[in-house]
């Protein structure tokens, strides 16, 4: 079984390093044995080099492992490096190793972590099999070589004619080759060598190679330390000439002695500094690909983590949906009898006093109904192309009201402000709720900000929200000083009924309201808080190409009755009671159904109907829009009026009422 020998910073090693180097040995096969550094250079001096191990491993805990590396790498050119550092450390180790690390071309780096460690080691000692082969493969051969035996005239002929022959090529070959007696002058120069160093063959020729420049003596000192024991080393090294640095890799080898005493040292150098190049190049290639493999894993789990908020809220939606309709029909039954029981107990002191304390709670249930509905994107909306900055213009004084004096407010309105498509009286709705929350989160006072510009969101930036396309938005802004919001609480904020407010203090519907108008007005919201820096909430809604249309101001005033005749259709009987009593209040002739079918037989038998009374959501194979339909071909002067809660795509599509529908 091979042995990997692991070095670490003292012994023994961390558990976890320790850990680690065993279980990546016992996973190729290996035994893993360890040397603290302070032990390593007495390893290194009495140990033989043919005795070093195959693989040296520099553990993560090494504060300097270059520098023990080269050390290694001195004293057993032979063995395999393999540098282990943290995935964090990996590419500050790569900067640190420059040009040329001078580690040889038998050495790796790999993470301190499973499979990576194992995969690295197993080609670790792959390599270092390989090339212990091929020095028994060479050493065998330089035996037999140097076997005397009796040569004839004819074969040494033949030898010197070789011999003349390789010298001639070596010679005038482009390969840089020197050859060095044992003294270190130069004995060989071939014409690549002149070329490459700048040194002319006759100048170079006899001299001792340490003074042929600064870059010759490391190679002679290199040189000189090869021993019959040490017979090759690698030497690499940056050289500059003619004010250009260049990688060299020189390859030094010890030749057998021809004569007792006598030694020829053979050098064959190569220009490596393009091959460099494009390793740097590789190296920050590949840098530059984990950053961007970072980036785009980083923002692929932004945009799963936002989809399943958005699925999160989405379920949220379609149950508090179903529960607003139902509770939209209750408050209609409830509203509805207290209004035709107002009248018998008008002047009736605490009766009265009662009643009216019953009609109010009526309408704030119809209010949280109306919240419920808006988050679950099933309140029709009517958009029409309005002016963001002239709705925040006539909400001004009804602002002020409702935030008090010790809230100072500040509008900042972009010049050239785009129109949108919005449904005005929802938006009203969402600016009020968003500016009630502010005041709400700056109990001792402080300022609101109302801000409205054009914005235009990029596919960078809508790639993390799923459902908002690229374009051009109106963004408008209400930002506060108050206390703002940890990041747990931002997140559930447009949760319905998530609310930090005291017991009684809030519903915790309104920032779920305004987040049901951006979504179904095809636009998005966004929270921007920190805790103590305040809160800014920013609305966008998709820019309107369409000239921008004031609507009308709803008449007020007290309900007036008529004579006319009103066909009510309504399956749910208790809502059916209080709408026909109600009406027949005020003076009118009311028919009544229970589903679009026989709605429709009451108008096929001829009697005059003004006004058709309907709920959107019908049982039934006839739809309610259907009627409707069928009601202005019998009757073409008829009316008719929509009535529900929860209008289930009957009569509004993509949010918004159906071309010809009104909202009254």
């Amino acid at each position: 079984m091979e042995t990997v020998l692991a070095i670490a910073a003292s012994g023994p090693p961390a558990p976890a390093e320790a850990d680690a180097a065993r279980l990546a040995a016992q996973g190729v096969g290996a035994l893993c044995g360890f040397v603290p550094q302070a032990a390593l250079a007495a390893r290194l001096a009495g140990a033989h080099p043919a005795a070093a191990a195959g693989v040296v491993m520099l553990l993560p805990s090494l504060a300097n492992p270059l520098a023990v590396a080269r050390s290694v790498h001195a004293a057993w050119p032979q063995a395999f490096l393999l540098v282990v550092r943290a995935e964090e450390d990996i590419p500050r180790f790569r900067r640190d190793l420059g040009v040329a690390p001078m580690l040889g071309r038998h050495w790796a780096l790999a993470a301190a972590m499973e499979p990576e460690l194992t995969a690295a080691l197993r080609q670790a000692l792959a390599s270092s099999r390989q090339r212990r082969q091929l020095r028994t493969t060479l050493a065998t051969a330089n035996a037999r070589l140097r076997e005397t035996h009796a040569v004839t005239l004819g074969e040494y002929h033949r030898l010197v004619t070789s011999e003349h022959h390789l010298a001639n090529f070596l010679r005038h070959s482009q390969a840089a080759v020197l050859g060095l007696d044992a003294a270190g002058a130069v004995l060989f120069w071939s014409e690549g060598a002149a070329e490459l160093l700048g040194v002319p063959v006759r100048q170079a020729l006899g001299r001792p190679l340490a003074e042929l420049g600064g870059w010759a003596a490391e190679l002679a000192q290199a040189a000189s330390a090869l021993t019959p024991d040490r017979p090759q080393q690698v030497v690499e090294q940056i050289v500059e000439f003619a004010g250009q640095q260049r990688a060299l890799e020189a390859m030094l080898m010890l030749t057998p002695a021809v004569a007792p005493g006598s030694r020829g040292t053979s050098i064959v150098l190569r220009d490596v500094t393009a091959r460099r190049r494009a390793q740097d190049q590789l190296r920050d290639a590949n840098l530059h690909l984990q950053q961007l493999v970072s980036e785009r894993t980083e923002a692929l789990e932004k945009s799963q983590l936002a989809l399943l908020q958005v699925q999160k809220l989405e379920a949220i939606g379609k149950l508090t949906g179903g529960v607003a309709h139902d509770f939209n029909n209750v408050l209609q039954v409830i509203g509805s009898n207290l209004q035709l029981l107002q009248p018998l107990v008008q002047d009736a002191g605490e009766a009265e006093r009662l009643l009216r304390a019953a009609l109010a709670a009526v309408d704030r249930g119809a209010r949280l109904s109306s919240q419920l509905l808006a988050f679950a994107r099933r309140q029709p909306l009517d958009p029409v192309p309005l002016n963001v900055g002239r709705k925040l213009h006539e909400m001004d004084d009804l602002l002020r009201r409702a935030l008090g004096e010790h809230i100072e407010v500040e509008s900042s309105l972009a010049g050239g402000l785009w129109t949108t498509l919005a449904d005005g009286s929802q938006l009203e709705n969402v600016i009020l709720n968003l500016a009630i929350n502010a005041r709400d989160a700056m109990p001792e006072g402080g300022k609101l900000t109302l801000e409205a510009a054009n914005v235009t969101l990029d596919e960078e930036y809508t790639r993390t929200v799923p459902d908002l396309a690229p374009g051009q938005y109106v963004m408008l802004a209400v930002s506060d000083t108050g206390q703002g919001m940890p990041p747990e609480v931002a997140a559930q904020a447009f949760e319905p009924f998530f609310t930090t407010k005291p017991e009684g203090k809030g519903t915790g519907l309104g920032l779920s309201m305004a987040y049901g108008f951006a979504k179904q007005s095809g636009g998005h919201i966004r929270i921007y808080s920190e805790p103590g820096q305040g809160t800014t909430i920013k609305l966008y809604l998709p820019r309107s190409f369409e000239k921008e249309i004031v609507p009308p101001k709803h008449p007020t005033g007290p309900v007036q009755g008529g004579s006319e005749t009103i066909l009510v259709v309504e399956d749910d009987l208790a809502v059916q009671a209080v709408v026909v009593a109600t009406l027949q209040s005020l003076g009118y002739r009311v028919l009544r159904a229970s589903d679009a079918q026989a709605a429709l037989s009451i108008l096929q038998s001829g009697v005059q109907v003004d006004l058709l009374f309907t709920d959107v959501v019908m049982p039934g194979p006839l739809r309610s829009p259907e009627l409707a339909q069928r009601a202005r071909q019998l009757a073409p002067g008829i009316a008719v009026l929509f009535t529900s809660g929860y209008t289930q795509n009957a009569i509004v599509h993509g949010g918004r009422l159906d071309a010809g529908v009104e909202r009254s």
